[in-house]
C-alpha cells in the first residue's frame, strides 16, 4: 500500500512537470507570434493549440489524484493505528493531517494548471479574432483594387 502511495505522490509530480513544461514552452510561443502573413498565423495557432489539452487535462484530473493518495493514506494509517493501537487523539489527528496533504497539492495543482488553461485559450481565441480581421481587411481591399481596375 505504501509503494501505490509513492506511485501517487510521483505521478502527481510528473504531471505538475510536464503541465508546466507545457506552459513555458507557449509562453515562449507566445513572444514569437508571427504578424504578418495570414497562413503562417493560421499554422502558428495550430501548433499553438497542441498540448493545451495536456492542461487541461492536469487540472481536471489534479484533485482526483490528491483524493486517491489521501484516501491511501488514511488507509496506511488506520491500518498502523489499529496494528499499534490508539494511543491518543494526537496521533490519530497527525496522520490523517498527513494524508490530506495529498488534497491540497491536487487542490492546488488543479487551480494552477486551470488559470493557465484559460489564458492561453483565451489567448487563442483573441489571436484567432485578431486573423479574421486580417482576412476580411486583404478581401476587402482585393474587392476594392477589382472593382476599381
Amino acid at each position: 500500500m505504501q509503494t501505490v502511495k509513492i506511485a501517487v505522490f510521483i505521478l502527481m509530480f510528473l504531471v505538475f512537470f510536464y503541465g508546466n513544461y507545457i506552459v513555458f514552452l507557449k509562453l515562449l510561443s507566445l513572444r514569437r507570434k508571427p504578424n504578418t502573413e495570414p497562413v503562417d498565423l493560421m499554422r502558428w495557432l495550430l501548433d499553438f493549440k497542441k498540448g493545451l489539452w495536456f492542461l487541461d487535462f492536469s487540472a481536471t484530473t489534479s484533485p482526483l489524484l490528491g483524493l486517491l493518495g489521501t484516501v491511501i493514506g488514511l488507509i496506511i494509517a488506520f491500518v498502523e493505528l489499529g496494528r499499534k493501537g490508539v494511543a491518543g487523539a494526537g496521533e490519530i489527528s497527525g496522520a490523517i493531517g498527513l494524508a490530506l496533504i495529498a488534497t491540497a497539492v491536487g487542490i492546488a495543482m488543479s487551480l494552477w494548471f486551470y488559470l493557465w488553461y484559460k489564458f492561453f485559450i483565451s489567448k487563442h481565441h483573441q489571436i484567432k479574432e485578431e486573423l479574421k480581421v486580417k482576412l476580411l481587411e486583404e478581401e476587402y481591399e482585393e474587392t476594392k483594387a477589382s472593382v476599381n481596375a
